[in-house]
């Protein structure tokens, strides 16, 4: 047995140094090879160090936190990546010498930094990545909010009599943070959570898979609208990077374009629109001012509402809309069966913070003919799970 796996050590060493460079590598490979590792860790870990990882996992983004409210990372930024000493850093963060080791230590250990010297530390590709200001720096600040109520999710099951959230006004959030306001509601009083928040969800577009209206025929769905009518509305679109994407793709579709958001998204916009595109401030719980619009669309916008929400930002739309009009949502579905553990955390995300979830394709399906909708669903080719296109029609 030693052998065979000093044979299997020696092989996975040699092929980490014959690995393509990561942009080299393709998505479905890369894939591959992690779930075999995955695998072959579970098969080698003891099991009391697979428990003692669970306990003690939380630390690895708390002293990420912690690190960017002393300055770790933006001293390290600032200094070009370069090595530097505890004095160094000491003279550059706020706290005292003692703690800053101590979180040095821990930043090297979970393979944020390398301890080169005794006293010195470098900082790997992921540290730099973890400054003020810096998406994925921003993405912990806002799991660090979202950890808050994880860590009361217990209690607020046991005080539920472990009943499934169904109201996002009564939510594992509201019962952490004792506050009867809506998770966005709270965001508009915490800037820097809002900020924050806002910098994931931009990130979260950028590694989006296939445009929907690359496998939704919209040649044959939208050619055909009177320069006077409204094309598309995307409703809770953020600041426009769909209806961007739309009109730069389709530029000579006739018809008005108008992008509708909450009045602190579209009043906070920085980049103008596109020509031809509107913006208006809009609360999807509102009567729908716009009737009659050829396409209502709404991405990875309902994902965040409970089916009892949900079903009253629909009504609004179908009491808008004309015969002929449609509703598009493009939204991701979670597979009926060995959901990763992605996708399942993700989910419990979702009713942490909105008593809402990620849905399976028979459950937006469903919940689309709830209220009233006949479906088709869209897909890109050979894909079965991940995003989708769900057609709502009257």
């Amino acid at each position: 047995m030693a052998s065979v796996l000093s044979e299997l050590t020696s092989t996975v060493t040699s092929a980490l140094g014959n690995l393509p460079s990561p942009e080299n590598i393709q998505d479905a490979e890369r894939m591959q090879l992690l779930g075999a590792i995955d695998q072959l860790r579970a098969a080698l870990e003891p099991p009391i160090k697979t428990v003692m990882k669970i306990c003690l996992g939380h630390y690895g983004l708390t002293s990420i936190r912690v690190a960017q409210g002393m300055g770790i990372f933006d001293a390290f930024a600032a200094a070009g990546g370069a090595e530097l000493t505890i004095d160094d850093l000491d003279a550059k963060t706020k706290g005292d010498r003692q703690l800053l080791a101590r979180i040095l230590r821990l930043l090297a250990a979970n393979g944020i930094l390398k301890q080169t010297e005794k006293e010195k530390y470098q900082p790997l590709p992921l540290a730099l990545m973890f400054a003020n200001g810096v998406p994925p720096g921003e993405g912990i600040k806002h799991f660090y909010l979202n950890m808050r109520s994880s860590a009361n999710l217990y209690d607020y099951f046991e005080s539920k009599d472990y009943k499934n959230p169904t109201d996002a006004y009564d939510a594992p959030f509201q019962f952490a943070l004792n506050t009867s306001d809506h998770y966005f509601d709270w965001l508009v009083k915490h800037p820097a959570d809002q900020a924050a928040f806002n910098s994931v969800m931009t990130l979260g577009r950028q590694v989006r898979s296939e445009e929907w209206f690359n496998y939704y025929p919209v040649a044959d769905k939208l050619a055909f609208c009177s320069p006077e009518r409204v094309l598309l509305i995307d409703i809770g679109g953020g600041i426009g990077h769909d209806i961007t994407e739309f009109k730069n793709k389709f530029p000579s579709l006739p018809g008005r374009l108008i992008l509708q958001d909450l009045p602190q998204v579209i009043n906070d916009m920085k980049a103008p629109l596109p020509s031809g595109v509107e913006a208006m401030p809009y609360s999807m719980f509102e009567a729908q001012p716009e009737k009659g619009a050829r396409v209502y669309y709404m991405r990875t916008v309902l994902h965040d509402w409970p089916d009892k929400q949900a079903l009253e930002a629909l009504a609004r739309i179908k009491e808008a809309m004309a015969q002929d009009s449609i509703l598009i949502l493009n939204e991701n579905t979670l597979p009926e069966e060995n959901v990763t553990a992605f996708s399942a955390a993700l989910d419990m995300t979702m009713m942490e913070a909105f008593g809402a979830l990620e849905r399976t394709e028979r459950q937006w399906v469903e919940l689309l003919e709830t209220a009233g909708f006949k479906v088709k669903v869209f897909r890109s080719q050979g894909q079965a799970v991940g995003d989708a296109v769900f057609e709502a029609t009257l």
